[in-house]
């Protein structure tokens, strides 16, 4: 009698994760990459003072349901963060929507987001792992891989990086625009700028602990000699267990 009452007691919570694997796992697999399901609204950490970059020159102005990120001639950064304590064993899809708005894009390459491992102890420089770029000539590009070309950039796309964090050969990283595969690199250590792999001879000890964070808006190497301004929806970060579609490498 007690085994038919737990039995009963269960049922509520495997039809839940029944129906929750049914939503997840077609959208995630009925596809060419990630395509989990994502929210129109942003999510609730974009907000809040935390996530502000605080080397920023200006803050992200959030309305609504979009951040505007906004250069003039002599500052380098308008950006947003996230993470920090992300750490090797964990899996990540990192995503935004992106749109120019009026007026010339930057002449020279500007990071719109990357992937940092942060220093240890804090204090040292951080090192970029992945990096998404934005220029006047070559659009968005991934990784010095075509994205988003400049003249389509009056309209929304999505840009979305998937990471497996390890410092053996066991991470991956694969990077998506408007859902479609444009570069990917299996069996890595994603602890060291790719492609770096032990099985290679990459034995480059990573700081411990090893952590990470995720940066996004605009973000110069020099201060701009012209405006720049974007906006951006849909920001997210989802940890992930379920892992469809793996790309390999491309």
């Amino acid at each position: 009698m007690l085994s038919a009452r737990i039995l009963v007691a269960a049922v509520p919570a495997l039809w839940r994760l029944a129906l929750a694997l049914a939503v997840l796992l077609p959208a995630g697999c009925g596809g060419t990459g990630p395509v989990y399901p994502t929210s129109d609204r942003l999510d609730p950490w974009v907000s809040t003072p935390a996530a502000v970059d605080p080397a920023s020159d200006r803050a992200p102005a959030i309305s609504g349901q979009v951040a505007r990120c906004r250069l003039d001639p002599g500052q380098r950064r308008s950006a947003l963060r996230a993470g920090g304590k992300w750490g090797p064993g964990e899996t990540y899809l990192l995503g935004f929507d992106i749109r120019a708005m009026p007026g010339p894009l930057p002449a020279r390459p500007v990071t719109i987001s990357r992937l940092l491992r942060l220093g240890v102890p804090p204090g040292t420089p951080a090192v970029e792992i992945a990096a998404v770029r934005l220029d006047a000539r070559n659009g968005v590009t991934v990784m010095g891989r075509s994205c988003i070309p400049a003249a389509q950039l009056g309209t929304w796309h999505s840009v979305e990086l998937r990471v497996a964090l390890a410092d053996d050969d066991t991470g991956f990283l694969e990077a998506f625009c408007t859902r479609r595969p444009v570069w990917a690199r299996d069996a890595l250590r994603t602890t060291q700028p790719p492609t770096c792999r032990r099985a290679e001879g990459c034995t480059t000890p990573a700081p411990r602990p090893a952590r990470f964070e995720w940066q996004l808006g605009l973000i110069a190497d020099a201060p701009l000699s012209r405006p720049a301004a974007i906006e951006m929806q849909r920001i997210f970060f989802h940890r992930l267990f379920v892992i469809p579609n793996r790309v390999g490498n491309l």
